[in-house]
C-alpha cells in the first residue's frame, strides 16, 4: 500500500518516516522518488475517523460493567471495572471467590487457591 504518488512519474511511493520525520502538519518535507530519482516536496495532513455507539447508561440506563484484567489484578483490595458502553470506571471491593465475604488479599482460602 502506498502513501502517495510521485508528482513527476506517478510511481506509488511510501513516505519514509525514519526518526519520526514527516509527521508534523503545516511543514514541508522532501523525499526522493526511488523510480525516477527526482526529489519532491510533501506535507502531512492527519485525519480522524469517528464511530458512534449507543450508550443507554448516558441516558438514564444502567452501566454494563466488565472487570478490567491486568496485573496485578487486585490493588488495595479493589478491582477495576469499566462500562463497555461509555468507559466509566469504578473500583470495587474484591470479594473472595469462595464467598467468605473477606477481601481476596485477607482470605487464606483465596491465597491458597492461587
Amino acid at each position: 500500500m502506498s502513501d502517495t504518488n510521485c508528482p513527476y512519474c506517478g510511481a506509488e511511493i511510501e513516505i519514509n518516516h525514519d526518526d519520526d520525520y514527516g509527521y508534523e502538519e503545516g511543514e514541508l518535507y522532501e523525499q526522493e522518488c526511488p523510480s525516477c530519482g527526482k526529489s519532491f516536496a510533501y506535507d502531512t495532513s492527519i485525519s480522524f475517523y469517528y464511530r458512534a455507539y449507543k450508550a443507554d447508561c448516558l441516558n438514564g440506563g444502567e452501566h454494563v460493567m466488565k472487570k478490567v484484567v491486568r496485573a496485578p489484578r487486585v490493588i488495595g483490595g479493589k478491582e477495576e471495572y469499566r462500562c463497555k458502553n461509555c468507559g466509566h470506571t469504578e473500583n470495587r471491593r474484591s470479594v473472595c471467590s469462595v464467598n467468605c465475604g473477606k477481601n481476596k488479599t485477607e482470605c487464606w482460602q483465596c491465597k491458597d487457591a492461587k
